[in-house]
């Protein structure tokens, strides 16, 4: 029974690993055939190794893991991160999803400024009903119309912005808070990039997302220890 056991851990192993293969390459954009030429191994070799009917070595995964740019450290602690990612959307797709995007945006920015479809179209010079279909991604907004339009409900531009949403919206974000970091003050960078002082902005985060009420009971508790 144990030994049937210690089987079944192996083969399962074996599977976790040959899966984690398969995402790491594909994530690189590599084919078989180039990691098993440099690994020197046949293609029908490497292949056994993704279809977990054979087993690497270490040597051999330090190697493919240098040829696919990826830290051999992930294939055990964070092995999340070689999971390759979904297929973008369709272009058509990705257009059709900001469109409608756009215009939720700017029908939520018009509803809380108190600005009437009447009035906003009276300002752009368009139909209510063409404003309309703005609002609801029937149809694109020309970006110098988006931009007179953002004027008047008192938005700017990079609320319209796609931030997250994409490969394009991931890049921006990371740029967007890459751009932040660098504005921070010098001494709050070295604080932030600190790794002992992660717990402390955990800590900071966690309070960030408390009411007022929440926080000024933490408050008393800690003067009531104090005093």
């Amino acid at each position: 029974m144990a030994e049937a056991s210690r089987s079944e851990a192996v083969a399962l192993r074996r599977k976790i690993l040959a899966v984690l293969l398969l995402g790491a390459r594909l994530k690189a954009g590599k084919t078989k055939k180039e990691c098993a030429a440099a690994l020197g191994v046949s293609p029908a070799t490497y292949a056994a190794y993704e279809d977990a009917r054979s087993d690497l070595s270490l040597p051999e995964l330090e190697i493919l893991a240098n040829f696919l740019k990826t830290p051999v450290a992930l294939f055990f602690d964070k092995p999340e991160q070689l999971v390759a990612e979904e297929p973008e959307l369709p272009r058509d797709q990705i257009v059709q999803l900001r469109q409608r995007i756009v215009g939720a945006l700017l029908r939520k920015a018009r509803i809380e400024r108190g600005v009437s479809q009447q009035a906003l179209a009276e300002r752009l010079g368009v139909s209510v009903q063409r404003l309309n279909e703005y609002e609801f991604g029937a149809r694109p907004i020309p970006l110098p119309q988006l931009q007179e339009l953002a004027d008047a409900v008192d938005a700017s531009m990079s609320y319209f912005i796609d931030e997250g949403v994409g490969v394009i919206g991931a890049r921006e974000l990371v740029r967007h808070q890459f751009d932040r970091f660098n504005d921070l003050p010098d001494d709050v960078r070295r604080f932030i990039t600190n790794p002992t002082n992660i717990s402390y902005l955990r800590v900071a985060q966690r309070l960030s997302d408390m009411t007022t009420q929440q926080l000024r009971g933490i408050a008393a508790a800690i003067l009531d220890i104090t005093y």
